[in-house]
């Protein structure tokens, strides 16, 4: 049976490359057919290495023309002027590279080329005229590059000046002119003379060169693999002993280094490094060796669901929400309309285009949770599969793949997957576990152990129905937080229900930290105030420093909704509702390095999700915040950032110092490099770009090139400094799991479900992984001292030293042994 797994295997990862190819092509084919080759692996170098030539050209025709050399073409030299020779020279490449296999005629390329460049004008004129109105599109990020290219042109013919377009023949001087140039410059291109059937007028198709043709076969292949679909094994990967050794098995996959980085030197110190990583590597093949199955029972109730149409359960609806009809008929002139019409005909607008955009969503989701159900069905028929597992350069681990179907994927991905091998509960606490992982799963999460397990108890009835008949009451879909992970636990339930301490379990149970980033800072910095809100210390409920740091922002919403100039927008917020969620991700990154203008982003999602939610449960829902949502997300943002800065402070001068470091080592132009307790080198690595970037008055998020080289022993400051607080972090928990890996697989663990800081076991192996993270976390902050040993490796490097350390509160890490809530 192993021998024929292996045979399954291999045919695996050619189907894999076969795939990966097929997928290259398909998408090849569609952007030739959209006239968007210039989106392509060659269409994008091309334009890249053509950009400076043909500035260049533009400079020197301009040089004829002051000499009198400009010759018939005088006019194009005229209106060329009116641009940068970068603007033209970016519109001429792009036009070019988008047709480079349809051996475009000369003249539709010319013109197109000036089209373009007469919109870039009608936009400049835009500018003057309505510059908030411009700006206001421009910034839209929920409308796609095309639409906000229509919405720009229709704005301007509804707003502004009536524009006096070019006539053809001076569209197709201008353009020719161009094309010529890039001709001469580059050589990409030649002019390949055609005669028109029954005259004798000729005609020029635009082809690239034969150095083009070489140049876009030779690097098709290597093209087609550079984003290689990747999928689970059936059989074990092979271990990591090197940076290069471990993974898949054949050469069909194109092979996989352990730590994603562009940095080949880096990768080849690891590999002189041998036994130095043998505990890096040991938790990292422990992972990938755990076997998982697909969860039969949770699959077939999804197909169920998902045959049926049925939007619960997070999944997304079959069918497109329904755009409201038009007020007014379409074949109106917007000049004959009244104010009353003006303004319904905006609001209906406004409505359909949120409609428009929420659809891409949707359809998004759609196609993600059609990908997971191909896999799980495909794998369902074998009893293990395997996830590879790769480090990014901070050393945090991934599947390989993860985007689909995979133990980090979404609550559907992991709902769909179990440990291959069960292990009997045997014990009341074990039992306890799965049922508080229940509690979990369902969103009941911020009380006592106790409480939870009593929850599962008062709810057990309704439980083991649902494990009976999923169908016959879709509350754990509509209600649960996790509802596809809370499926699966109902079926432990009903079996542990049966078969008491002798059910077999095959779900992860999960313990997850609490906003692991300020654990690793409050330890760090022996911080007893930050200790407190992230569970490090012994309390007899969870602290929820995302729900402290709402409550006291909403203490500030009530005040001024009583009064100040803000009451209308603090009334709507009120209305609208404040959860913890609206400031989780703000709290989340904060100790990351993010801005008060993320915050902004988060809770502007926040407000978009919450509204979807309420809209597909009632079409009738009208939002609170409806025309107010950007305002609306600038003005509770501001308050839930003074809010994590009053509750979050310790953290913040681990941050700042550990920032100022970074700049000192700028200063000398050197990597911050520095190894985590358990031998592995972590380099920060950020190179100064060279970089030429076209903007056009359609936006810089629309249409841009930017030409990015690195600058030889130049390393970018700023990135440097704002990238060291997270890397930091994420070096430290994921130098936590792994170490707390190795120490629960030496007391008898055997299967692990790691997603950053949330570590899942059987059940009945939870309370030896609870012991191990704690022992794991103790040695990193007690026993070793991260920012210190940080500090030694930076001054070494600059033979220096560096700003002394921040001050250290009073505050025992030891204390997280008596710490239940630890990770919950």
């Amino acid at each position: 049976m192993t021998n024929d797994l292996y045979r399954v295997q291999e045919e695996l990862e050619q189907e894999a490359r076969t795939l990966t190819i097929k997928r290259f092509e398909e998408e090849l084919k569609d952007k030739i057919e959209r006239g968007d080759e210039s989106s392509t692996y060659y269409g994008n170098t091309v334009m890249k290495r053509s950009i400076e030539s043909v500035i260049e050209g533009i400079h020197d025709v301009y040089e004829e023309a002051e000499q009198g050399n400009a010759g018939r073409r005088s006019s194009a030299v005229a209106m060329m002027k009116l641009f940068k020779p970068e603007i033209l020279a970016f519109f001429t490449a792009k036009v070019i590279m988008d047709r480079i296999s349809k051996k475009a005629i000369l003249q539709d390329m010319a013109i197109n080329v000036a089209q373009y460049l007469e919109d870039e004008l009608r936009l400049q004129s835009f500018e003057e005229q309505k510059p908030y109105l411009l700006k206001s599109i421009q910034n839209n990020k929920e409308t796609t590059r095309s639409r906000k290219r229509t919405e720009i042109i229709a704005a301007y013919n509804r707003y502004c000046e009536e524009w006096v377009g070019w006539t053809k023949d001076e569209k197709t001087h201008l353009g020719t002119k161009l094309i010529y140039i890039f001709q001469e410059r580059t050589g990409f291109i030649e002019l390949v003379m055609k005669k028109k059937e029954r005259s004798n007028k000729a005609l020029y198709n635009v082809v690239p060169t034969q150095t083009v043709v070489d140049f876009i076969e030779k690097n098709k292949n290597a093209a087609s693999l550079m984003q290689p679909i990747f999928q689970p094994m059936v059989v074990p990967p092979m271990d990591w002993t090197s940076p290069f050794s471990g993974g898949y098995l054949t050469h069909y996959t194109p092979r996989l280094p352990l730590i994603k980085t562009g940095n080949r030197n880096y990768l080849k110190e690891l590999e002189n490094l041998g036994d130095e990583l043998k505990d890096v590597y040991d938790a990292v093949n422990t992972i990938q060796k755990t076997p998982w199955a697909i969860n039969k029972f949770v699959l077939k109730v999804f197909q169920q669901i998902h045959d049926n149409g049925i939007p619960v359960g997070n999944l997304p609806p079959q069918e497109d929400m329904q755009k409201p009809p038009s007020p007014l008929q379409f074949d109106r002139d917007s000049s004959t309309l009244t104010d009353e019409e003006k303004k319904k005909f905006k609001d209906w607008k406004r409505k359909a285009t949120k409609i428009y955009d929420e659809n891409i969503r949707i359809g998004s989701k759609r196609n993600l949770t059609a990908r997971v159900r191909f896999m799980a069905e495909k794998y369902s028929e074998f009893e293990s599969i395997f996830f590879v597992h790769t480090m990014d350069f901070r050393g945090r681990l991934y599947p390989a793949g993860s985007s689909h179907l995979s133990p980090q994927g979404n609550d559907l991905s992991k709902g769909l997957l179990q440990f291959a091998d069960g292990k009997p509960l045997g014990t009341n606490e074990a039992a306890c576990e799965l049922a508080i992982h229940g509690a979990n799963c369902f969103g009941y999460d911020k009380a006592s152990m106790q409480e939870r397990v009593d929850w599962v108890v008062e709810n057990e009835q309704r439980i083991l129905q649902v494990a009976h008949d999923p169908m016959e009451d879709l509350w754990w879909a509509k209600e649960a937080d996790s509802p596809w992970c809370f499926l699966a636990f109902c079926k432990e339930w009903e079996g542990y229900n049966l078969f008491g301490y002798d059910h077999v379990n095959y779900i992860p149970v999960c313990k997850d930290g609490s906003c692991s980033g300020l654990q690793h800072f409050s330890a760090a910095l022996s911080d007893g105030e930050g200790a407190t809100q992230v569970n490090l210390l012994p309390l007899d409920k969870p602290a929820d420093i995302y729900q402290t740091v709402i409550d006291k922002a909403i203490i500030r919403v009530k005040a001024d909704a009583v009064r100040g100039e803000n009451k209308e927008i603090a009334q709507a917020w009120l209305d609208f509702g404040m959860t913890r969620s609206s400031s989780k991700r703000s709290v989340m990154t904060r100790v990351y390095g993010s801005t008060l203008f993320s915050a902004r982003s988060f809770v502007q999602e926040y407000i978009v999700d919450t509204d979807l939610k309420r809209l597909q449960a009632d079409r009738s829902y009208v939002s609170p915040l409806l025309d107010k949502e950007f305002d609306a997300a600038i003005y509770l943002a501001k308050y839930i950032w003074e809010a994590i800065n009053d509750t979050v402070k310790a953290a913040k001068t681990g941050m700042d110092w550990l920032q100022s470091c970074a700049r000192e080592l700028a200063k000398e132009n050197l990597p911050i490099t520095w190894t985590t307790i358990d031998g592995l080198p972590i380099m920060q690595n950020y190179p100064d770009m060279k970089k030429r970037r076209v903007k056009t008055k359609f936006g810089d998020k629309l249409i841009y090139m930017t030409v990015q080289e690195a600058i030889k022993d130049k390393l970018d400051s700023r990135r440097q400094g704002n990238g060291i607080s997270p890397n930091w972090v994420h070096a430290n928990d994921s130098c936590h799991l792994r170490m707390t890996v190795n120490l629960s697989k030496f007391n008898g663990v055997t299967h692990f479900a790691m997603i950053h800081d949330s570590f899942g076991c059987h059940a009945a192996d939870v309370e030896m992984l609870g012991a191990c993270l704690r022992e794991t976390f103790i040695e990193l902050y007690v026993e070793n001292d991260p920012l210190q040993k940080f500090k030694d490796e930076g001054e070494l490097l600059i033979d220096r030293e560096l700003p002394d350390l921040p001050p250290k509160g009073d505050f025992d890490v030891t204390q997280v042994r008596q710490s239940e809530f630890f990770f919950a």
